[in-house]
């Protein structure tokens, strides 16, 4: 078995065995297909009330993300918190091995969570007599897209927690830079910032669970690429500080 794979099996027994993880997790799905079930219930009533669409059945996923942010950077900074940093990388003197484990189950959970809320939320809507099945592609799509989404921006908290290494810091560090960022920049009436506002990781990423055409610059895939590109540089800045820094 090779370091990685250790690293997985050890970190994937670290986070199940920590019933508030299991919670966390759960509560991630818990938001989508809650939010999910709000919307459908203020579809009942009298008066020609619209149905909900594919895109807004998702909207649980931009409260999920918190969750599993938060998550990420805890399964870090926990280590240095508690020291168990220091048994950790004694047995994995590499150090990388260890942010790839963490890596792997991070990105599982979230991809897990986010495609079965997804997919459950349209169960949902099936089941109160909303009819999906004219945008078979779409709803493939808002699937997968909601589980790459949330695994892609609890990878991207995990390198940012593990550049930052304080709890308390990392937590404020993705909040301002995930979320704070792009709503402030949204309301600077400058044009040139209003385009780089939809290069910053939760806009672009986003773009997964947008309807066709939202953006015809970036498209749903070229907006995840650009994710997957911070997430990529977050990832790198993280090997680098594992291994410059004491445990």
């Amino acid at each position: 078995m090779t370091a990685v794979a250790r690293s997985v099996r050890a970190e994937w027994l670290k986070f199940r065995s920590l019933p508030s993880n299991l919670v966390t997790a759960s509560a991630a799905f818990a938001l989508i297909i809650g939010l999910a079930a709000m919307l459908l219930s203020a579809q009942d009533g009298v008066g020609p009330v619209p149905a909900a669409t594919a895109t807004e059945l998702l909207a649980g996923v931009a409260w999920a993300q918190f969750v599993l942010a938060v998550l990420a950077v805890v399964l870090i900074c926990s280590e240095w918190a508690s020291g168990t940093s220091r048994v950790t990388f004694l047995a994995v003197p590499n150090r990388w091995p260890v942010l790839a484990g963490k890596v792997f189950v991070v990105g599982a959970v979230g991809l897990v969570a986010g495609a079965t809320g997804g997919g459950a939320a349209f169960a949902l809507a099936s089941a109160t007599g909303i009819d999906l099945g004219a945008e078979p592609a779409l709803v493939a799509r808002l699937v997968a897209g909601a589980g790459l989404y949330l695994g892609t921006i609890a990878v991207l908290a995990l390198g940012i927690g593990t550049i930052v290494r304080d709890l308390a810091g990392s937590i404020l560090v993705v909040v301002v830079f995930l979320w704070v960022t792009p709503f402030a920049a949204t309301v600077i009436p400058v044009p040139e910032v209003q385009e780089l506002t939809l290069y910053l990781p939760t806009s672009a990423g986003l773009l997964l669970l947008a309807p066709d055409g939202a953006s015809a610059e970036l498209g749903p895939w070229g907006g995840y690429a650009v994710l997957l590109a911070w997430t990529a540089a977050a990832l790198a800045g993280a090997v680098v500080a594992l291994r410059a820094r004491d445990v």
